[in-house]
């Protein structure tokens, strides 16, 4: 409750929360003390001891104990972040790519929600690596990232799952409007001019598309399933020419 209060409201007016709380509290327990177990007036300064000592301690107790949970709480959301992020391109990385998908497969079963997967890869890649070297193939996989990550909604899921190949993750979408989303993706990929020192390089990527959602069940609803149609479809593409998007045949 309290590291709720702390995210909602910030750390000051928690404190004085508690410091008028504690207050309240030391002056109930002084006048049940005083007036019902004693059963005398409560003298002036028992008043400036139940409120003194309260308005003293609590602040300084709880701005210290709060400031560390907070601490702690920024510190384990900071290595969650790390935990679940491809290190080079910023996008997520395969282990919570897959905890999504899951989710997804079992929305898709519960309520009959559509949705779409997409595997991506970059065309060529080995030939960028060997001609300019892996620091400019580091740099095509961050710019195409950024080019991915752009288009995204907020309900979506894009990941590193592989060396050059990505993921996409589109709830609550079918397969027309998800071929609709990832050919404007494609497009957009194809018209990047990545600088590197030498020269600029332009990139492609090959795309294979899966789509899943009921009633009727429509495509596939298991995990493995999904990402096997998928990857069948990739390599289709890339059979067919590359930069392209194709679908299970």
């Amino acid at each position: 409750m309290i590291k709720t209060c702390l995210k909602r409201f910030g750390l000051w007016p928690v404190v004085v929360a508690v410091t008028v709380i504690s207050i309240a509290i030391s002056l109930l327990l002084a006048i049940i003390v005083h007036v019902f177990v004693l059963g005398v007036e409560m003298p002036a300064s028992a008043w400036a001891l139940s409120i003194g000592c309260p308005l003293l301690i609590a602040p300084t107790m709880s701005v210290g104990s709060f400031s560390l949970l907070l601490k702690l709480d920024l510190a384990h959301e900071q290595l969650r972040i790390i935990s679940d992020t491809d290190y080079l391109t910023g996008a997520y990385n395969r282990r919570y790519f897959m905890s999504r998908l899951t989710e997804e497969v079992e929305r898709c079963l519960r309520a009959g929600r559509p949705f779409s997967v997409a595997l991506m890869d970059v065309d060529n890649f080995k030939s960028v690596n060997d001609t300019h070297g892996h620091s400019a193939g580091d740099e095509v996989l961050r710019c195409m990232a950024q080019t991915c990550m752009a288009q995204l909604r907020h309900i979506d899921t894009f990941a590193r799952v592989g060396g050059e190949e990505f993921a996409v993750l589109l709830p609550n979408t079918d397969g027309e409007q998800a071929m609709q989303w990832v050919e404007r993706l494609r497009e957009q990929i194809a018209q990047l001019q990545i600088e590197l020192p030498a020269a600029n390089l332009g990139v492609t990527v090959s795309i294979g598309l899966v789509s899943a959602g009921r009633p009727p069940l429509v495509g596939v609803t298991e995990i493995n399933a999904v990402l096997r149609v998928a990857d069948e479809a990739l390599y289709r593409a890339k059979r067919e020419g590359k930069n392209r998007v194709a679908v299970p045949a």
